[in-house]
């Protein structure tokens, strides 16, 4: 069983990856085993390394050349060693501050190697000799050694999710790139349930880079969402992830039939366990466990720890076509104090939780069921953006009162309520506007509230009614029916028989606010490609720019508003 480490393993694809009959034999173990083709966006390319020899190799002394509109030369950083039986992936530096590991190397301008024009050549050199030699096209390239050829490949218009990697001395094109793994894709692999993995690793024995998804859950015709979680160490209870606020999330997917998967490495179980949320666990810490920062940002900030350098640190390669990257951190503020709960980014593949200083503790059932939900109703937000949802579905309007979802502030961290026909729900409106209630500055005064075990989070279904702010009628509720009661959204304290104009979600304008059926858009294969056999949501029909997992893993994120100071005080009310 192949769980997190990327390359060797049982699984080695060393035999395919050997030269054909007739070729050269190669001077060294160090050969080339893969090549995106995912640069057709200007990114560039990258290209995995394979030591297929029984010693680990120091690379000093290796240098890479690119032949195509010009001839460039790359050479490898000091003191990097390619471990026996493992891969290595060379890939351009970008504009972040990225350290070199033993599954990956940045070289700078590599963005310069460009294979997608049809004539090209790549070439391994170590100490002015061949060590591995391709021509691509028509290419008339000429290696340092004479004679040194190993395989020619006409290049396939390059596709996202794809690349061309060896079988038995031939470059073939595969529909699912395996970046720092063994090549174990077929070239007829496909993905029928949409969900970024191919079908082969969703049934026994198969893998996917290496990674036994079978093993860990996954299964054909289920759509599965894997997410490594970590934390920061901290004394801070909102900051360790509950096992009840996992679980929960797993559930509301479960209801959809999709498969959420959770690896909080040994936090929950010593050994490797999918019920307990131990997939492996991360590669620097079995318990998921990394250094803490006052302030977490997705961008540059200032004094603040970046999320992708933890992921880039935490996360094995072969992991990041599949895996959602979750961190539970302090905050987003500068001086560590409270902030709004999370951000994410829309539409990709990263997301954090920012429940620090919310003074979250277990020292109550009410108080434990508080920090459940808030870091369950969090957590399934912040998905959704990853999913590509909006606070407003698929508009950014929140607070609409019909668009009854955890993507919507009204509802995320107060809880849906037991049913969206009867009070219940229209108590989220008054709790925010701070009326017609008789303690609203106490979040367990909400029907199914924060407090409570009946909290519910869900995405909606897109059944709602609009609603229309020129003309609103409060016995429709929030446009799903009523029980015998009606929607005081002017706050008077009664049904009025007229209807009336009114701002309804605050936001400035009047329009028609719209429920979304989020469900049945949620984009699961975020590194895959938008058409063809990989598909891009659950209708196969969003049409998005999918993401590169190595070269362009930073997508545009989530704006949260911080809590008001009112909100963090009735938050803090300890029951």
């Amino acid at each position: 069983m192949i769980l997190s480490a990327c390359g060797g393993g049982g699984t080695s694809s060393s035999s395919s990856l050997s030269s054909s009959s007739g070729d050269l034999p190669r001077p060294g173990s160090v050969f080339i085993s893969e090549i995106s083709s995912d640069h057709a966006d200007g990114l560039g390319t990258w290209v995995e390394l394979y030591n297929s020899g029984p010693l680990d190799v120091s690379l000093n002394g290796f240098n890479v050349r690119a032949t195509g509109f010009s001839t460039v030369q790359y050479d490898f950083p000091r003191d990097i060693r390619l471990k026996a039986g493992r891969y290595l992936v060379l890939a351009e530096k970008n504009h972040r501050s990225q350290v070199n590991t033993d599954q990956i190397v940045y070289l700078d301008d590599f963005s310069n190697i460009s294979l997608s024009g049809g004539d090209a050549a790549l070439e391994l050199i170590k100490d002015g000799v061949t060590q591995d030699f391709i021509r691509f096209g028509n290419s008339k390239a000429i290696p340092l050694s004479a004679g040194a050829s190993w395989g020619n490949h006409v290049l396939i218009q390059p596709s996202y999710g794809q690349s061309l990697v060896r079988e038995a001395g031939n470059w073939v094109l595969i529909p699912f790139s395996t970046p720092g793994g063994p090549n174990d894709v077929a070239v007829t692999a496909i993905d029928n349930d949409k969900d970024g993995i191919p079908d082969s690793a969703e049934v026994a024995g198969g893998t996917y880079a290496g990674i036994d998804y079978y093993a860990m859950g996954a299964r054909v015709a289920q759509p599965d969402i894997f997410i490594q979680i970590d934390h920061m160490k901290s004394t801070d209870q909102g900051i360790l992830p509950a096992k009840e606020s996992m679980q929960k999330v797993v559930d509301a997917f479960k209801a959809r039939n999709i498969a959420v998967h959770f690896d909080s490495g040994t936090l929950y179980s010593h050994d490797f366990n999918p019920a307990l949320f131990n997939l492996g666990g991360s590669r620097i810490s079995k318990n998921n466990k990394v250094d803490y920062h006052q302030c977490l940002g997705m961008g540059d900030q200032l004094n603040c720890a970046s999320i992708y350098d933890y992921k880039d640190k935490s996360m094995d390669i072969c992991r990041k076509q599949v895996f959602h990257y979750l961190l539970m951190a302090n905050s987003q503020e500068e001086d560590g104090k409270s902030s709004s709960s999370g951000y994410a980014e829309i539409v990709g593949n990263d997301l954090a939780v920012t429940l620090g200083d919310w003074g979250l503790n277990t020292s109550s059932e009410n108080e434990l069921n508080k920090l459940v939900n808030f870091q369950a109703a969090t957590i399934m937000h912040e998905l959704g953006h990853n999913l590509g949802l909006d606070h407003g579905g698929r508009d950014a309007l929140n607070n609409k009162p019909n668009y009854y979802s955890t993507m919507n502030y009204l509802y995320q961290l107060m809880g849906l309520g037991s049913n969206p026909r009867t009070l219940s729900v229209v108590e989220r409106y008054f709790f925010d506007k701070k009326a017609n209630g008789f303690d609203w500055n106490d979040v367990c005064k909400l029907e199914a509230g924060p407090c409570s075990r009946d909290f519910r989070i869900d995405y909606s279904d897109g059944s709602g009614h609009p609603l229309n702010e020129y003309s609103l009628n409060e016995s429709e509720m929030i446009g799903r029916g009523s029980l015998g009661t009606y929607a005081d959204w002017n706050l008077d304290g009664q049904l009025n028989h007229l209807s009336y104009a009114l701002d309804l979600n605050d936001d400035g304008n009047k329009t028609y606010l719209y429920d979304y059926n989020d469900w049945d858009n949620l984009i699961l294969a975020f590194a895959r490609a938008p058409s063809g056999n990989s598909g891009a949501s659950m209708k196969r029909s969003a049409s998005v720019m999918a993401i590169n997992p190595i070269l362009n893993d930073k997508q545009r994120w989530s704006v949260e508003i911080a809590p008001s100071a009112g909100f963090m005080a009735a938050v803090r009310r300890v029951h």
